[in-house]
């Protein structure tokens, strides 16, 4: 539950590759475990025909409402960010970017960002929790 006068919010518009959206940056400037949080307003953002949004690569993964998850813009575990940096010079660039290879995933299903360890999907970490270890499923 975020509390009255502890959250910073932002909502504007960023640019990806070819499109213009309209995001909020919201963060609980007072919790020293919370992260700025970047959601698409308009367009909002959608999974590739065929796909659900388990399959969106890097998301922050709302299960309940997966339309507003947020992006998932950088590792945590590497201290990429932290309360000390700008939020327009770290957050906001990397949500372009973000936005960027978003809409080129859209077109060919390759995500050409950067990516932190591990899967890129909650659909890809749900795929590999079902493999065996002969390479079947299970």
């Amino acid at each position: 539950m975020l509390e009255e006068g502890r959250v910073i919010a932002w909502i504007g518009p960023l640019r990806g590759f070819q499109m213009k959206y309209e995001v909020a940056v919201i963060w609980e400037w007072q919790n020293p475990k919370a992260v700025p949080l970047v959601h698409v307003l308009d367009p909002p953002i959608e999974p590739r025909p065929g796909t659900d949004f388990i399959d969106l690569p890097h998301l922050n993964y709302d299960h309940q409402t997966p339309e507003d998850s947020a992006l998932c813009l950088f590792d945590p575990d590497a201290r990429e960010w932290d309360s000390t940096m700008l939020i327009a010079d770290r957050i906001v660039p990397w949500a372009s970017e973000w936005l960027h290879f978003y809409e080129i995933w859209h077109l060919d299903g390759v995500w050409r960002g950067s990516n932190a360890p591990g899967p890129i999907s909650v659909g890809e970490i749900l795929r590999q929790r079902q493999e065996v270890p002969d390479g079947t499923r299970a």
